[in-house]
């Protein structure tokens, strides 16, 4: 028999204690009524915007692997892994997307680690545009909650400089990470040297992106994406008629994003995605009880939506 691991046991005891918290504070009867009344011609919108991001993502993959992968191919990859990777916790789901590629397409596991990596420090870079630019057009805030946007906002800056520095000099990173190394004499151990393949294969991956002329392509690819979800989250806090601008949705549900990336997300996000959306929808100017039933709400309506699309996906793959 296989036990569980520590890891796991701590994941799924935070997913429980989310919940917990997060449905003490509620009525089950207002979640109920949350739900009859949610507008059906959002939801299909909201649904036309989830696929159209699917097709984006695609795209950028696709360019990543220098069109030597069929678009159609990769969008049926991207359901895949997007549903798996939304359902395992911490991120683990991740893993899928190289799985995937190395069965149906013979790509090896270091082309499949680096193009997910550069499709993560693009999404990276983005959101915190996207957050900061939202920042500027949202006022009227809490003051506390204002002190906490702006840590945020230097916080995810640096961090997207750092990623930036990296896209265009990472052989400098490379070399000043291995000096280090043999400083500290860590240059035989196993993790570190696995450490600097994949960290050369990501490099690489970003030098021939930059020598291809792809970079600004690939910036613009990864900011439609991003526009798009805002715009699903926008188009799904309209279906439960809450009156909310645009800018003032798109600061709000990126702490869902940021709530994602931690270690402990549970099975489907259970528990991070609502504390996550109760933090920014609370923060904007939502009463507590709103800002809970419309983040469980819209949060069901997105495993809904990448479910269906995960599905269809498999049934692809299984043809090929």
């Amino acid at each position: 028999m296989k036990f569980i691991t520590r890891k796991q046991l701590i994941t799924v005891l935070v997913t429980f204690l989310l919940l917990g918290i997060i449905l003490s504070q509620i009525r089950i009867e207002d979640l109920i009524t949350t739900v009859k009344n949610i507008n059906k011609i959002y939801l299909i919108l909201g649904l036309f915007l989830y696929t159209l991001s699917y097709f984006f993502r695609g795209l950028r993959f696709h360019i990543l692997l220098d069109k030597k992968i069929s678009l159609n191919d990769l969008f049926h990859i991207v359901c895949v892994h997007n549903m798996v990777n939304s359902i395992l916790p911490a991120r683990s789901g991740e893993l899928s997307y190289i799985y995937i590629l190395k069965k149906y397409h013979n790509k090896s596991t270091g082309e499949g680690v680096a193009t997910l990596m550069v499709a993560r420090v693009l999404d990276f870079i983005t959101i915190s545009l996207l957050f900061f630019i939202s920042s500027l057009f949202v006022s009227d805030l809490p003051e506390m909650f204002s002190n906490i946007i702006w840590v945020v906002v230097l916080f995810t800056a640096l961090l997207a400089i750092f990623l930036i520095v990296l896209l265009y000099a990472g052989e400098i990173f490379l070399k000043f990470a291995n000096a280090i190394f043999i400083t500290i004499k860590l240059n035989k151990n196993s993790a570190v040297n696995f450490f600097l393949r994949k960290a050369r294969e990501v490099v690489d991956s970003f030098t021939n992106i930059k020598n291809n002329g792809k970079m600004m392509e690939l910036f613009l690819i990864s900011f439609v994406i991003w526009f798009i979800l805002y715009s699903l989250n926008y188009t799904l806090i309209k279906s439960l008629d809450i009156d909310i601008g645009f800018f003032e949705v798109l600061l709000a549900s990126t702490f869902v994003v940021f709530m994602s990336v931690l270690p402990v997300q549970g099975l489907g996000g259970f528990g991070t995605y609502e504390v996550g959306w109760a933090i920014g929808f609370i923060g904007i100017g939502l009463t507590k009880e709103l800002a809970i039933n419309s983040g469980i709400v819209i949060h069901i309506i997105g495993i809904i939506y990448y479910v269906l699309l995960g599905m269809y996906g498999y049934q692809y793959l299984c043809k090929e």
